[in-house]
């Protein structure tokens, strides 16, 4: 069994300086927070959890011929990193994607129904896809309260904060080692 997940990358190594910047920020707040390494951002498009070693190269080659052939077509789509955010009491804290994110939207239903009515991997819950890059996770049993609202206080501070350019121009089938240190993500290529 193979843990694995697609994925877009973040590549622009500025806008990966400024998150890291920020991420050292909610760090010297919450120090038992747990910071996305630089090389590991990324924006989920579908996590597909434990999944046989023999169906990971059939969604390899779906997403190659269908979705970053077919539908990128070669073309790269420009957005933007901007304003910070929380999901689930401050458990998730994260950037959101902003502009044209039809095309993005677009390309998460047809790997959803692809992969569904080819290989029955199970549809998301949720179809809308939630445009956003996790740049940290806080355990509630880990949060310290002492200067929790300060936390609170940094992130609606910086709701407009500019992160820089966020391009994509294809979509990966990625696996997920977990170790004690974190998970160590590569692609997954055939």
């Amino acid at each position: 069994m193979i843990r694995a997940f697609i994925a877009i990358e973040l590549k622009n190594e500025i806008t990966i300086e400024k998150i890291n910047s920020f991420s050292s920020r909610l760090k010297l707040n919450q120090t038992k927070i747990k910071l996305v390494e630089p090389e590991n951002l990324h924006m989920t498009v579908k996590f597909l959890g434990n999944i046989s070693e023999s169906l990971a190269p059939q969604i390899y080659n779906i997403l190659k011929q269908e979705i970053n052939e077919d539908m990128f077509k070669g073309k790269t789509f420009n957005y933007k990193l901007k304003g910070v955010g929380q999901f689930n009491k401050f458990s998730v804290i994260w950037i959101k994607l902003i502009g044209d994110t039809s095309f993005l939207q677009q390309v998460k239903i047809s790997i959803e129904n692809i992969l569904f009515e080819r290989l029955n991997v199970p549809r998301d819950k949720r179809t809308q896809f939630k445009l956003h890059l996790t740049i940290g996770r806080l355990k509630k049993d880990k949060i310290n309260y002492q200067t929790f609202s300060a936390l609170k206080n940094l992130i609606n501070e910086n709701k407009n904060l500019e992160f820089g350019p966020f391009t994509v121009d294809q979509v990966k089938l990625k696996k997920s080692d977990l170790t004690p240190k974190g998970p160590v993500y590569s692609d997954l290529v055939y």
